[in-house]
C-alpha cells in the first residue's frame, strides 16, 4: 500500500511538473498572453481606485463592481435576462432592439449559470472581453514588436484607453474591438474563414459590423492581386465574404420577426432623439460652432476622419475603408457617441501605435492624456455625468 502511495504521489508530482514547464513554454513561445494579462490587472485596478475616489470626494454611487453598469449596460442587461422585445415597431417607444444580441450572449454564462445579477453578468462578461481585446491587438501589431517594450506600449493603449471605462461597464466595445481586431489579424493572415468568422460576430456586435465586408474584400483583392483576382478568387475566400454580414443579416430577420421591421435597430434611434439619415458634416459644424465638449468631441471626430483618410493611402488601406464609414454613419445622427466609436476602433489604435513606435519622445504626452482623460471619465462615469455617454 505505501508503494503504491508512493507511485501515486510521484506519478502527480511528476504531472504537475510538467504542466508547469509546458505552462512556462507558452508564456515564453506567447508573450501576449502574460503582458495581456498584467495590463488588464492593472486595469482594473486603476478603474477601481478612480471609482472609489469618485465615491469619497465626489458623492458617486460606486459600492460594488455591479454599479458600474448604467445607461445601455442596462438596455444589454435586458437582452440577457428577458431577450428582446416582442412587440410591433412604434417609434416612440424605446426597445431594447437597438442592441445587437453577440455581446448580452457572452454575459449568458454568468446570469444563467452562476445565477449573477444582470448587471453584474454584463459588467464582468466586458471586463472578460477587454482582455481579450489587449491580446487581440498585440496579435494585430505583432509583426512589428520584436520585444517587450514595444508590446507592453502596443497593449497599453487599449489597457489605459482615454474611454477605459467602457472596458468595465457592461458594453459592447471591448468585444467589438476584440473581433474586429482579430477579423483584421485572421485576414492578414490569408485565414479567410477565421476571419469571416470573426468578421460575422463583428455584425452581431454592432449593427456597423457588416463593414468589415468591404476591409475583407480589399485584403482579398492585394492577395490575389489586382489584374488577376478573379481567376485566383478562391471558394474559401468567398464563404468568408459571405460570413462577414451574416450577425446583421440574422439579426435583420430576427427582428423582422418579433417587430415586423427589419430595420428596427436603426429606426428606433428615433426614441432616443437621434435622427437617421442625416448630414455628418453638419454634425461636425454643430460641434464647432459650440464650446466645452461638444468642440473636444469634434476635435476627436477630426482626428479619426483624418487618420482613416492617411490609412487609405497607406499598405492597409482596408483599415481606412473601414475607419471613415464606420464614423460618419454615427455622426449622421448624433455626436454624443464620438468619443468611443474613435477610441474603440483598432484602425485609429493602430495609426496610434505606428506613430508613437517612430516617435518615442512622445510616448510620454499621449500616456499623460490617456491617463488623465480616463481618470476624468471613470469620475463622470461614476458619479452620474452625461457627458461621458
Amino acid at each position: 500500500m505505501d508503494l503504491d502511495n508512493s507511485l501515486k504521489t510521484t506519478q502527480s508530482s511528476t504531472i504537475d511538473t510538467d504542466w508547469r514547464k509546458s505552462g512556462v513554454r507558452l508564456l515564453r513561445k506567447h508573450p501576449e498572453i502574460w503582458i495581456a494579462l498584467l495590463l488588464w490587472f492593472a486595469s482594473n485596478v486603476f478603474v477601481g481606485a478612480f471609482a472609489n475616489l469618485a465615491r469619497w470626494e465626489f458623492a458617486g454611487q460606486y459600492y460594488k463592481m455591479q454599479d458600474l453598469c448604467r445607461w445601455d449596460c442596462n438596455w444589454y442587461g435586458t437582452v440577457v435576462a428577458e431577450g428582446y422585445d416582442r412587440s410591433a415597431f412604434r417609434e416612440t417607444s424605446e426597445a431594447n432592439w437597438a442592441f445587437s444580441p453577440v455581446f448580452p450572449l457572452t454575459a449568458y454564462p454568468f446570469y444563467h449559470w452562476f445565477k449573477l445579477s444582470a448587471p453584474l453578468s454584463m459588467v464582468l462578461a466586458s471586463k472578460a472581453a477587454l482582455l481579450l481585446a489587449i491580446y487581440s491587438f498585440m496579435l494585430m501589431v505583432r509583426d512589428m514588436t520584436d520585444n517587450v517594450g514595444d508590446r507592453f506600449l502596443a497593449g497599453s493603449l487599449v489597457a489605459f484607453n482615454p474611454y477605459l471605462i467602457y472596458g468595465h461597464a457592461g458594453y459592447a466595445e471591448p468585444l467589438f474591438f476584440a473581433l474586429l481586431t482579430l477579423a483584421f489579424f485572421f485576414a492578414w493572415q490569408r485565414r479567410w474563414l477565421l476571419s469571416g468568422l470573426a468578421g460575422g460576430l463583428v455584425s452581431g456586435t454592432r449593427i456597423l459590423g457588416f463593414l468589415f465586408a468591404s476591409s475583407y474584400t480589399l485584403v482579398c483583392l492585394r492577395d490575389a492581386g489586382w489584374r488577376r483576382f478573379w481567376r485566383r478568387f478562391t471558394p474559401v475566400q468567398l464563404i468568408g465574404l459571405l460570413l462577414c454580414p451574416l450577425g446583421t443579416s440574422l439579426f435583420m430577420l430576427y427582428l423582422y420577426h418579433v417587430s415586423g421591421d427589419a430595420l428596427a435597430q436603426a429606426h428606433i434611434q428615433v426614441a432616443w432623439n437621434r435622427a437617421v439619415g442625416g448630414n455628418p458634416f453638419h454634425t461636425l459644424m454643430i460641434c464647432f460652432k459650440y464650446h466645452h465638449w461638444l468642440r473636444v468631441w469634434g476635435v476627436m471626430a477630426i482626428a479619426g476622419l483624418l487618420i482613416g483618410v492617411w490609412e487609405l493611402f497607406s499598405d492597409k488601406p482596408e483599415l481606412g475603408i473601414f475607419l471613415i464609414p464606420y464614423l460618419l454613419i454615427p455622426l449622421a445622427s448624433s455626436y454624443k457617441a464620438v468619443p468611443r466609436y474613435v477610441f474603440w476602433q483598432p484602425a485609429f489604435l493602430y495609426a496610434i501605435f505606428l506613430i508613437l513606435r517612430r516617435y518615442r519622445s512622445w510616448w510620454p504626452v499621449y500616456i499623460a492624456f490617456a491617463a488623465g482623460m480616463a481618470c476624468f471619465v471613470v469620475v463622470g462615469w461614476v458619479t452620474g455625468r452625461d457627458f461621458v455617454i
